[in-house]
Formats: C-alpha cells, structure tokens, sequence
C-alpha cells in the first residue's frame, strides 16, 4: 500500500473516534448489512484475516477488524464521490452508510489511459482490503479478458437494440465493456454522444446487492458513458441495489444475461438464506436429493446453480442467450450437478439449450483462488443437443491457448459429462452388469478424538495411546491414556496413498457397529471396553455437538459417539483404496497389519474410495485395472479434480468384468500389480505399458 493511502485511512480512523457518536448509526447499519449479507464470515473473521488487515494498516492489536474494515470502506467511497464530482458528476445517489465522512482532501482516482483497468476504482479497493479478507467475503475481481469472452461468446456485439443485464454486476466490469461496445456501434452510426448515452441506459442494466459494490458500478457506468453522461442524472443510472433472487421486482426481460454468479456453497449460506431460497431449489428441481445426503447440506451444491436457473427463468426473453462464470463442477460433479444437468426450469418450464462451455481449471484466471471457474452459454427454450462444444484453457508459453472438445452426459441424461476429442469412441463401461461397489472411508470425525497415535502395547490387551489433535480444525484438548486395543485399528488415509503403495501412519478408534451402522450400545460398550467409554466420556461435548451427528444420529437415539460410513465391507480383509480427493486415479492394495494393535484389517478413511474383496489377487486385478492409463484417462475425462474425484461413483462407469482367476488377463494383471507393489520405485515403464495393453483389450 502506498503511504498516501496508509495516511489517507488513518485520517478516516482519526475521524471516526473523533466522531464515534455521530458515526456510530452508520456503522452498525454498515455491520447489520454486511452481517446480512456474508453470515458468519464476516461476523467472525479468522485470525488470518484479522491479521491480515491490522497489518495493511499498521493498527495494534487492540483495533477491531469490522471498524478497520468499516473505515476502508468508507475512505473507498468517498474516493468515489470525489472522483465523480471532480469529473462534473454530481452523485445524488449516496450511500448513507458512509456519508458520516467529509474530508477536504479528498482523492480523485484518475481513469488509466490505454490498456488500463475498465474498472476503474479496483485499484484502489485491491490497495484498500488485503486479498485474505477479500477472498475470505467471496470478493474476485472478474479478468477483463474473460468478461470480454462471455460477451462475445454470449453473441453481443453492442446492438443498440439489444437489451442486457447483469444481475450480479459487482464493480460493473461486464456493464462497462458492454457500454464500450454499445459507444462504438452507435458513434459509427453517426449517433451524438447525449443521445448514445440515453439509449446505453434503456438497454444495458445492472443489479448488485452489496452497497459498495453497487456504488462502484454506478460511478464505472457514468464515466464509460463518456461526455454523455453529464447529461444523465445520477437517479436513471440503472444499477438498482436489488437481490436478483428474493427480490426480483417487475422488469421487462432482457435479450441478453451475463456476469458472474455468487459462489457459495450451500452449507456455507446463512441458515435465514438457505430458508429463503429453498422454495426456488426446489422449484427448479435443484435440490432434488432425499434422506441423508439431504440432511447433510444437498450434495455440495453451489448458489451459482440456483443463480443461473432462477435468471434465466425471470430475466431472459425466449430465445435470450445467458453467459455466466460458473463452478465446473456443475458439468462434472455426480449429485450436486444432477438437478442442474436436466437443463430444464422445474419439471414442465421451458428447455434451457446449452451452446458451449468453457473449463478454465487449469488456467486459474482468478487472483490467487485455487477454485474450479468454467462459463457456460445457454438459450431459452431451446433443449440441449449432445454433444456439447466444450473448451479447455490453459497457459502455453505465455500465451492462452484453447482446445475444442465434446461434452457429452455419462450414464444418463443428467449424468456427469464427459469430455473427449470429437469423435472418440465409447470404451466403458468395460462390464455393463459389474459386481464391484466402491464405498467411502470410515468417517471418524473429530479426527482429535478418533484419530490416535498408539504409543505403546501394555499388559492385558491394552494400549497407551494420545490423540492426534494437531490433524483436525476444532479445538480438542490433547490426551493421553489406556483404551483397550480390541478397537483401535491401522489407518490409511488420502495423504497415505501413492500408486501401487500405501503407508500406516495413524490408527483410528472404531466406536460403530458395522452392522446397525450405529455406534455399539452404551451398555456393551460399558461392559467389554470401559477404558474406551471413559475415552469418549471426556470428548462427549464436542461429540454431541457434531453436524453430522445432530443431523443424522440424533434424531434416531443412536450414542453420541456414533460414527460415519462404516460396515462390514470396511473390515475386509483385503481392499483396493484409492484419493478420493486428488486429480488422478492412485490406487494400492492393502490387507491386514500386524502392529501395535494385534494383526487387523487396515481401515481406509473418509479421504478415500475403496473396494473390499476377499482374495488378495482380485484386489490386485482391480487395483492394475484402476492405475491403468485407460482407465485413468476416462476417469478424468468426467470427474472434476479436487474433493470429489475419486468419489466411488465413478467405478459404476468403469464397469470392472468381475475377477476370474482362471482368465489369463486377469490373473497376468494380479501378478503385474503384485510386482509394482513390491518394487521400490513404485513403477516401471515395461510393466505398466503391459498393464495398459491388457486393459485396452478387455
């Protein structure tokens, strides 16, 4: 940050306890908005982003994170006030929550020249709010380049005619590229600057919740305007503070609908938000899963999902094109992305027709987000014909480059989609009746209650044991005491496995039935492992209080201790556990162990996917069908990268023959994972180019 505004916030600190009282009504209509409006992200920050403002400012540690954030704010739009004014434009649209602030040196923020920033107060806010605090509230900055795109893929070109919306403009990037498009057609058509100016405002519209970010898109409109816009009154500028969801209000439908969505997941929603907007997942056949992935929070699904239904429904003429950023996930994710795949408005509303999608995920255009962005270009009623053209991005040699490939569903019609070169043939499933069901891991949850450390066998089938605090997010007290060993088991999770190997690092207390799938009753539990109850007595606090376990045990009278995605399958004695949150397909075999615990089954958890057998060579045969390049190729081919791509759906497209050890293939495939597995490289050229060769011909 450069000195000038370091000093510039510290006058606006100096200011505000100066006039604490008068600009205290403000400030809690600023806190209650902003409470409203992010939840708990912004009502509880995290010590990083504490931190990371205290440090933008050089303010103690006594200085409050929403009254430093408060006075950023505020110095922001003053910053756009003065700049309006100072370009002869009065703002008669101010926002009350900063009108407290009267300053005689107040900032002009200066238009750049030539390539610069459209937006022309981002500058200043990326100066102003640290990224940790900006990407905390969910605040991205849309790349010019990638709003041109949608623009372009969206087909306007700047048609006077052509009416456009951004219902969720943020600081107005979209707005201000599409009003530059509009300029240009109607200069070339020999149209006056005042006249372009009142026939931009009829056509191109903005919505935006946020306060100051909707004062940042008024004030990037006028000045995109030009010299026409002296002649527009701040009051017609058509950016409205609206909630395009809750609040749509009456509005001629637009021929055109693009920006980016709000991304937040569903159980990142305040619980007030997830009421209000359940009537529309429900409406648009969104939120379409039942029982306990319903309790659980919808299947990950994302409020740009519901954004795009709810504005193509409300805001989109007949044969209007919407172009959104949107969450690839939506194309490649299996339960989140079901109700979305019909591509149709509820269950008998009008056929949305997808026209081409792009997957950004490798380019991450995003300023330091590690998410999955994609866009999508649809029209009203139209239905979708498959394939779809689908685009991949990335970055070669410092330029962007593009491929082309077809997205078709797999499976069914709102199946995940898989993307091929055009023309590529169907190899899966290999088996259209496979036998093989893949399960998720254990989940044993508080990992510092259930995870353990075993630090030594004592007499009587004991155990000297500490739990692994440091490994989970929540605070648990560190202890360290005897359980009885009947219980603890060798664990493998995500991070433990590489292709054809797996590590035991921890061990895992199994407190669950794996035949009620419940935890075992308090009183067998009492009887034959009293060290175990008195465990889980001390933690019984923050056990009682887990989500999943109010959401799904509780309301069955099942212990508080119970436990998640465990059977009889999780004990087998041989398995085949692969990442399931990872970006390629790494599978291993792993059987029994004996340790400190006695000699038991190694239990995969909940950062895994695995496949029980009963015999080490099928698991063998399974796991080389798994680590094989075609199969690797196909599984990415449809499954987003990150917590959801070794998910054990994917093995129903696989389709794995079942094993049989008289088949040559299958039994040369065992042998072939057994010696990867004993080879301390992990891998060998010669034996997995045989390994892809044996697949391909199955």
């Amino acid at each position: 940050m450069v000195p000038e505004t370091r000093a510039a916030i510290a006058r606006v600190l100096a200011a505000f306890a100066r006039s604490r009282t008068d600009a205290e009504p403000c400030f809690r209509a600023w806190l209650n908005e902003y409470g409203a409006l992010y939840g708990a992200r912004f009502l509880d920050p995290g010590e990083r982003e504490v931190r990371a403002l205290r440090s933008q400012y050089d303010a103690p540690e006594s200085a409050g994170f929403h009254e430093l954030l408060f006075c950023a704010h505020t110095w922001f739009a003053f910053a756009v006030r003065s700049t309006l004014a100072r370009h002869g434009l009065v703002d008669a649209a101010e926002e009350s929550h900063f009108s407290w602030f009267r300053d005689d040196a107040g900032p002009l923020v200066h238009p750049p020249a030539g390539e610069g920033s459209r937006d022309v107060f981002q500058p200043l806010y990326l100066a102003l709010v640290p990224r940790a605090v900006r990407h905390a509230l969910g605040e991205y900055y849309t790349p010019e380049w990638l709003a041109e795109l949608i623009l372009d893929e969206a087909g306007y070109r700047g048609e006077p005619e052509m009416r456009l919306l951004d219902p969720a403009c943020g600081s107005g990037i979209f707005l201000v590229l599409a009003i530059e498009r509009s300029r240009g057609q109607l200069r070339r058509a020999g149209i006056s600057e005042d006249e372009a100016a009142g026939r931009i405002v009829r056509s191109i519209h903005g919505f935006e919740l946020n306060p100051l970010a909707a004062l940042a898109a008024r004030a990037n409109y006028r000045l995109a305007l030009g010299e026409g816009g002296r002649s527009i009154p701040a009051r017609s500028i058509p950016v409205r503070r609206i909630d395009a969801l809750l609040s749509p209000g009456e509005i001629e439908p637009f021929d055109l609908v693009v920006g980016n969505p709000p991304w937040v997941r569903w159980d990142y929603l305040t619980e007030k938000y997830r009421q209000a907007t359940l009537p529309l997942w429900k409406k648009y056949g969104l939120f379409s899963l039942t029982g306990f992935q319903a309790r659980l929070g919808g299947g990950k699904k994302d409020l740009s999902m519901l954004f795009t239904y709810a504005c193509a429904d409300r805001y989109l003429k007949p044969g209007g094109r919407l172009g959104f950023l949107i969450t690839q996930e939506v194309f490649k994710s299996k339960s989140a992305g079901e109700g979305f795949r019909r591509f149709r408005l509820g269950e008998e509303g009008e056929p949305l027709g997808v026209l081409a999608a792009h997957d950004f995920t490798k380019l991450r255009p995003f300023e330091g987000a590690a998410n999955k962005p994609a866009a999508l270009v649809l029209a009203k009623g139209v239905p979708t014909s498959y394939p779809v053209p689908y685009f991949t991005w990335e970055r070669a040699g410092g330029e962007l480059k593009r491929s082309c490939l077809e997205a078709r569903p797999l499976g069914s019609v709102v199946g995940p989609w898989i993307t091929q070169p055009f023309g590529a043939a169907a190899q899966f499933p290999l088996c259209d009746n496979s036998p093989y069901r893949a399960r998720l891991g254990a989940n044993a949850n508080p990992y510092g209650v259930f995870w353990l450390e075993v630090l030594e066998s004592l007499p009587g089938g004991k155990l000297r044991v500490r739990n692994l605090t440091e490994m989970g997010k929540r605070p648990i007290p560190p202890v360290t005491q005897a359980i009885e060993a009947d219980l603890v088991f060798p664990a493998v999770r995500g991070a433990d496995l590489g292709r054809w190997r797996a590590a035991t690092a921890i061990h895992v207390l199994i407190v669950q039935d794996p035949e009620t799938r419940r935890g075992y009753a308090e009183d067998l539990l009492g009887s034959r492992w009293p060290l175990t109850v008195a465990w889980l007595a001390q933690f019984r606090e923050e056990l009682a209080a887990r989500a999943l376990f109010r959401k799904y045990h509780r309301q069955g009278g099942h212990p508080y201790y119970s436990q998640f995605n465990i059977s009889r399958e999780t004990f087998a004695p041989f398995k085949v556990v692969w990442q399931r949150m990872s970006n390629d397909l790494r599978a291993a075999v792993v059987g029994q162990w004996a340790g400190p615990a006695g000699r038991k089954a190694i239990v995969p958890l909940e950062t895994t996917a695995f496949i029980a057998t009963s015999s080490e060579e099928e698991a063998h045969y399974l796991c080389a069908l798994m680590n094989s390049m075609t199969v690797r190729e196909f599984v990415r081919s449809f499954s987003a990268s990150g917590r959801g791509f070794g998910t054990p759906s994917v093995l129903e497209h696989i389709g794995p023959p079942p094993f049989d050890s008289a088949h040559a293939v299958h039994a040369r495939l065992a042998e072939l994972s057994r010696v990867l597995h004993g080879q301390q490289d992990g891998e060998a050229a010669a034996t997995l180019g045989e390994i892809d060769s044996l697949v391909e011909g199955l």
